[in-house]
């Protein structure tokens, strides 16, 4: 596959997917991310994305074979790089490197207003800061057609852990940033109604009617929504529960509403 081996960590490939793991900063001003494993790596593929370097472990070329041939119909041979066991462990953000890595570019993401529709069906994640339950929420919104995720400080939805609880959910829901006003404002103008999730003193999330679609904001792990932001949903819902509803984190939470605002869906 390759003529030469990458087998020092300070080749400056390796030292770029380091620094892309590592700073949220670089993946910005650079508009790349970094993903590992074989799984990952092929849904990208599968979506078209843009991948920018391939980088194999000597193990990984002799476990993946399945996964390197449809990596190599579908990208030129000089985007593929050979790497060392030892220096692959520098790429690696588990224990157990995987073989198999790679640089993507980031989509364009659309902007608020081209992202909401007259009776979508929506999550706005409002100051969500745990890199797992974000991938958890995004795979599930992918699960259960949602028609956009909305982020308002949060954190990076490209952090590598995001992206290996999202897997290739990243690469297929629709999800942009802005501010909690600006998002807010913009699915009130399109008529679609906002909820705010809050424990113990809203209507019930089976009584919700989402017939005119709707927007659900979940809150920060800790803190839940600011008092500021719940009070301009138009309603407050809860999970009605026998224990509490405390028991449940953000992405649990996310999962039960987001099957409820979309299971009358004719893709469901």
């Amino acid at each position: 596959m390759c003529d030469n081996v990458i087998t020092s960590k300070d080749n400056e490939k390796i030292k770029l997917y380091r620094r892309l793991y590592d700073d949220k900063k670089v993946r910005r001003s650079m508009g790349l991310f970094v993903m590992e494993g074989a799984r990952l790596i092929c849904d990208a593929a599968k979506e078209d994305s843009k991948l920018r370097c391939i980088f194999v472990s000597r193990s990984g070329a002799e476990r993946y074979g399945e996964a390197l041939e449809l990596l190599k119909s579908r990208y030129p041979d000089r985007l593929f790089s050979m790497v060392a066991d030892e220096a692959s462990r520098v790429l690696s953000g588990t224990g157990s490197p995987q073989g198999l890595f790679a640089i993507c570019e980031m989509k364009d993401p659309p902007d608020v207003r081209e992202l909401t529709k007259e009776g979508g069906r929506y999550i706005i994640l409002d100051g969500i800061q745990d890199p797992g339950n974000m991938g958890t929420i995004l795979r599930t919104a992918d699960a259960c057609g949602i028609d956009g995720v909305f982020t308002a400080g949060c954190c990076d939805v490209y952090n590598p852990k995001v992206v290996r609880s999202a897997m290739g959910s990243l690469m297929r829901i629709r999800f942009t940033d802005g501010s909690f006003e600006e998002i807010t404002d913009i699915l009130r103008e399109k008529g679609v109604p906002v909820y705010a999730a809050v424990p113990g003193e809203g209507l019930s999330l089976t009584e919700c009617d989402f017939d005119r679609g709707g927007a659900v904001i979940i809150g920060n792990e800790g803190n839940g929504i600011p008092p500021e932001h719940s009070e301009q949903a138009d309603k407050r819902l809860t999970i009605k529960m026998k224990g509490s509803i405390e028991s449940l984190n953000a992405a649990m939470a996310a999962g039960i509403i987001m099957w409820e605002l979309s299971k009358n869906k004719e893709n469901l």
